[in-house]
């Protein structure tokens, strides 16, 4: 056993770690704070696939307006809201990935490795961040479109339902995003996108409901969707936002969004375990092999 193994076993406990998850979390914020071109860069990505999508259901509403008629026969208002959750699921779901190899060719991975902590609090902590960020102007862009009248909000709006969606899409892309950021040393994929979450990201885009209802898709197209945790997220808050629905209603939703945050976030979890695991008997985690 190497030195830095012996030192790793120490762990720092539940409070050191979250001590360690928020000084990561801090460290990406104060990387936005003292650097502002980055951080209006970076909100300007976030609102910049909003307004494009406003434009094109625009232009798409006259013909798509009936086939989204259980949500309220606005075409704009389903895909916007759409776009403002899935922002926030590809925030969550490329940030394992993205932490992993900015550490790995910073030389930090094995600092990190050497700390009470460990890997996990910088990897949990700066997706956390990239959560957060996101949700805040997301939630930004939904105040500015309320009020432009671009989407008219459901009286009685369940803000608890809602924030347990929130919650469930987070910890769902979370746990796919732990399995691409594994690939990291499992493929050695060092550059680029992990091959899961970018095959995820275009399964997302054709049968989750993001931009074509699922009521038009082919049977075998919309099997493949209910696999996909954003569906689930998308219907619950199309129906809680813009229909009002209540708890009894997207139940049926909730739940095996529940099961299968619940399963992936796991997955992931014991696949990027593995992965250093591994990384760290073979040539170390630091090193490319």
């Amino acid at each position: 056993m190497t030195a830095g193994t012996q030192h790793e076993a120490q762990p720092a406990g539940a409070a050191g770690f979250l001590r360690a998850v928020r000084a990561a979390a801090w460290v990406e914020y104060q990387t936005l704070r003292l650097y502002p071109a980055n951080l209006w860069l970076a909100a300007a990505q976030e609102l910049t696939t909003v307004g494009v999508w406003y434009f094109v259901a625009l232009f798409l509403s006259p013909a798509a307006n009936a086939d989204v008629g259980r949500y309220g026969g606005n075409y704009v208002a389903y895909v916007l809201v759409g776009v403002l959750m899935n922002q926030v699921g590809m925030a969550t779901l490329v940030a394992p990935f993205t932490t992993i190899a900015n550490a790995f060719w910073d030389k930090r991975l094995e600092t990190y490795r050497l700390a009470g902590a460990g890997i996990w609090a910088n990897i949990v902590g700066r997706l956390l961040w990239q959560a957060l960020f996101a949700t805040m102007w997301q939630a930004a862009a939904m105040a500015f479109l309320v009020m432009t009248g671009t989407i008219h909000l459901a009286r009685g709006l369940p803000v608890g339902l809602g924030v347990l969606v929130w919650l469930l899409l987070v910890a769902s892309n979370a746990g796919i995003g732990f399995m691409g950021g594994s690939l990291f040393f499992l493929l050695e994929v060092k550059n680029g996108r992990d091959p899961i979450t970018w095959v995820y990201q275009y399964l997302i885009q054709i049968v989750s409901g993001l931009y074509i209802p699922v009521t038009v898709l082919p049977g075998w197209l919309r099997s493949v969707g209910q696999g996909l945790p954003q569906t689930y997220v998308f219907a619950a808050m199309r129906s809680l936002i813009l229909t009002g629905a209540r708890g009894s209603q997207v139940v049926g939703l909730v739940v095996p969004l529940g099961v299968e945050s619940v399963l992936l976030l796991a997955a992931g979890v014991a696949m990027t375990t593995w992965a250093l695991r591994r990384a760290e008997r073979q040539a170390g985690i630091g090193v490319v092999v």
